[in-house]
């Protein structure tokens, strides 16, 4: 009886301790399936990750131009020809032999040097003769001027005296005359570029004997075609390049334009001025001439190559956002102007509209596509 006492406390005591084990490894089950139902979860997510990055890496990347409207300039071109303002083939007043050149070709001079002369010798002993004769015309007249004041000798011999004194007077200017008419001297300040004759030869006027130049100022004249006749105004600012002088750029003003068309050329003249401190611009260069015939400030322009044709007429592609996906679509357009391989869209593009402008030549309308 005892022993049966001691005993059944015993078995209760394991009783309790089994029912406790079997609850926490009930709890231990429990975590460990939440567990599971986490990972799986973080699996599925990740399995759509994965699926949508493989459905993306399908799609045909593209890159857009949103339609937000800018500044487009369109030009046109003419090509004029440039002259010296002053540029002369200059040549003596009279007939002569060149006595002698003073000046070389390349050489720099100012306005007035002495460049060449000619032989004036038979002038030269005209006038020493008639500084001669009018040395004794002068004594004759001071003479007669004197009695007549006095009241002594007739009149007629004062105003004979008088006469003949200011005859060899005008005859000595008129050879006076002649001698710098026998010398030729810079008209302006420039270059001497170039001498046709040597000493010796023959001279006159209407034969070019020095080609001489100041390239400081420079005068472009170009034809115009008469379709821009109500473009082009003078004063209308226009830029100047040269095909030669890779560099230079230079923005001038329109001097003049001609009131007449050429009936031959259906064009009209215009001419520009510039400044050529360098001397770098030299005549008969050809130089192209940008003039501005259209500026809008808010313009929808599009790189020319995205314009697509088909039956129905110009159309460009766009970008449309559907059910979060980025799909092609197309829009008839009609265009502007173009310049350099831009193009104005008149009409057909609103605001925001998100134009395709790399890999067009790839889509089509209504496929998905990744924009870049």
């Amino acid at each position: 009886m005892k022993t049966l006492v001691k005993i059944l406390p015993i078995v209760l005591l394991l009783a309790s301790c089994g029912r406790s084990g079997d609850e926490a490894i009930k709890k231990q089950i429990l975590q460990k399936k939440q567990q599971i139902i986490n990972i799986e979860q973080q699996i599925a997510g990740l399995e759509k990750k994965l699926t949508d990055t493989v459905h993306k890496s399908n799609n045909i990347p593209v890159s857009v131009k949103e339609m937000l409207g800018e500044e487009f300039n369109h030009y046109f071109l003419i090509y004029g020809n440039v002259e010296a303002d002053k540029y002369g083939m200059i040549s003596p007043e009279m007939n002569g032999k060149i006595k002698d050149i003073l000046v070389k070709e390349g050489q720099v001079v100012e306005k007035g040097t002495l460049l060449l002369t000619l032989n004036t010798e038979a002038i030269e002993n005209q006038i020493k003769g008639i500084k001669s004769g009018l040395e004794m015309a002068t004594t004759s007249y001071e003479k007669q001027k004197t009695l007549w004041d006095q009241k002594i000798g007739s009149e007629m011999q004062y105003l004979q005296a008088k006469s003949a004194k200011e005859g060899l007077e005008a005859q000595l200017d008129a050879l006076q005359s002649q001698m710098r008419m026998s010398q030729l001297r810079a008209p302006y300040a420039g270059t001497v570029n170039k001498i046709y004759h040597k000493k010796g030869e023959m001279a006159g006027p209407g034969m070019p004997v020095i080609e001489f130049v100041n390239l400081s100022k420079m005068t472009i004249k170009a034809n115009v075609s008469e379709k821009y006749i109500g473009k082009v105004i003078k004063g209308q600012k226009v830029n100047l390049y040269f095909s030669s002088l890779p560099n230079f750029i230079e923005e001038t003003s329109i001097v003049r334009v001609s009131k007449v068309i050429n009936p031959k050329s259906r064009t009209f003249e215009i001419e520009l001025n510039i400044d050529n401190p360098k001397e770098i611009i030299k005549p008969n260069m050809v130089s192209t001439i940008q003039i501005n015939d259209f500026t809008s400030d808010n313009a929808f322009v599009v790189p020319s190559l995205v314009i697509r044709k088909d039956i129905s007429g110009n159309y460009v592609y766009v970008v449309k956002n559907k059910s979060n996906e980025q799909l092609v679509a197309k829009k008839y357009i009609t265009t502007g102007l173009s310049y350099q391989e831009k193009t104005v869209v008149a009409t057909g593009l609103d605001k925001g509209d998100k134009v395709i402008v790399k890999g067009f030549n790839m889509v089509s309308t209504g496929i998905p596509v990744d924009i870049k």
